[in-house]
């Protein structure tokens, strides 16, 4: 579900992977219908997605998220109600422990690294070359932008997005439906709601 840039990425994956055979995409925008990505026909709209659940028993989000963490959860949730599986799409190159704990339909890119006893929650994007390091807890849908690195023992709350570069303290945690900006370190915690950016990261408003 979705055919922008995110999806490219999402669908190279799984090209890569060979473990399925996508069957086609689905977006709002009327201007890609009839159109593929890299190879892939766009079939339409989400109305259509109860016809596909009778062709196959896969989905994934292919939405992308700069605080918008609550769209990706509605598209996996209603993904969730037709009664689809959701597996999760990891990157070849990407180091995944065999000690962490991976959600369902979490996207993991290619050079990132998610370290011992991680808990990565349900529709997670652990972006390009990004580092999720032990006992990091990364809740329901999150994005963690390329080249973010997350210290060990850091909490994500969901929905937030953590910017391309920025940096997460050991520890810290980052609260619900937030956004750290882009080459941000956070060096306290911050609360659910709120745009965070700078070095240190200090709060500039709220996130609406």
């Amino acid at each position: 579900m979705g055919a922008g840039g995110h999806a490219k990425v999402l669908v190279d994956i799984l090209q890569l992977r060979s473990e399925y055979r996508i069957i086609g995409l689905l977006d709002e925008n009327r201007n890609l219908w009839g159109s593929t990505l890299l190879g892939v026909p766009i079939l339409g709209g989400d109305d259509l997605l109860p016809q596909i659940r009778q062709q196959c028993e896969n989905a994934f989000v292919g939405l992308g998220s700069i605080g918008r963490g609550h769209m990706r959860k509605q598209l996996f949730e209603m993904i969730v109600r037709q009664g689809f599986s959701m597996p999760s799409a990891i990157h070849p190159t990407a180091c995944v422990a065999r000690s962490a704990k991976i959600g369902r339909g979490v996207s993991i890119m290619a050079g990132a690294i998610v370290n011992a006893c991680a808990l990565v929650g349900d529709n997670v994007i652990i972006n390009s070359a990004a580092i999720i390091e032990h006992d990091c807890v990364i809740e329901d849908h999150v994005h963690v932008a390329p080249g973010a690195r997350l210290a060990g023992n850091a909490v994500v709350g969901c929905e937030t997005h953590i910017g391309i570069g920025a940096t997460v303290l050991e520890g810290r945690r980052i609260g619900s439906s937030s956004i750290i900006g882009g080459g941000a370190v956070v060096t306290k915690d911050m609360p659910d709601r709120v745009v965070a950016a700078g070095v240190p990261a200090r709060i500039i408003r709220p996130c609406t």
